[in-house]
């Protein structure tokens, strides 16, 4: 099966399975996408994620959560997309359609470098592989949606003791909603 990887690490020849804290699956693996264009949003360099996205039928779509959110966050960004194939499996816990796993070291088939994560994630809209919804555009139901998003996420990372690597970056686009989680005693 041909599965995708997206990274900021550049000359990688194999995958290596890992840990991570922030992972919903508790043992080393290598995450890879069976949808390139789901692969490229994560092409990041920051020390947090905030990736709000998500799959309507066989595209991945991406949800600006405030204006020029994407462009901030990718513009400028380089990396690399693996492609590798090989027996990968799934584990529900991932909570994400397109991804597969593997708990072995992959060898990558080839790669794709990205000069820039921004414009090849644009390129993905353009040849219609992936949707974006600009902030400007988006629905009260989809606003109300990331206003609980945020709020979930300062009260189940604890943002706001400040020790979060998400916790300036969530203070910083997020005034009103860090203030609000500030008066409220339940965060």
């Amino acid at each position: 099966m041909i599965a995708y990887h997206g990274s900021a690490v550049h000359g990688l020849h194999t995958l290596t399975p890992f840990a991570n804290q922030h992972s919903n699956l508790t043992y080393p693996c290598v995450y890879l996408s069976t949808n390139e264009a789901l692969a490229s949003i994560y092409v990041w360099k920051h020390p947090f994620k905030w990736m709000t996205f998500e799959i309507h039928g066989d595209k991945p779509v991406y949800n600006e959560a405030y204006e020029g959110c994407l462009q901030e966050l990718y513009g400028g960004v380089s990396g690399c997309i693996y492609t590798c194939d090989s027996d990968f499996e799934t584990d529900e816990n991932t909570t994400i359609s397109f991804a597969v796993i593997s708990k072995e070291p992959v060898p990558v088939l080839s790669v794709e470098y990205v000069g820039d994560a921004y414009e090849r994630i644009l390129q993905f809209e353009a040849e219609g592989k992936l949707i974006i919804n600009r902030y400007a555009i988006l629905s009260d139901e989809q606003l109300q949606r990331d206003r609980r998003m945020v709020l979930g996420a300062i009260k189940r990372f604890g943002l706001l003791r400040g020790e979060h690597p998400l916790s300036e970056f969530v203070k910083t686009r997020f005034p009103q909603l860090w203030d609000e989680a500030q008066i409220n005693d339940t965060f």
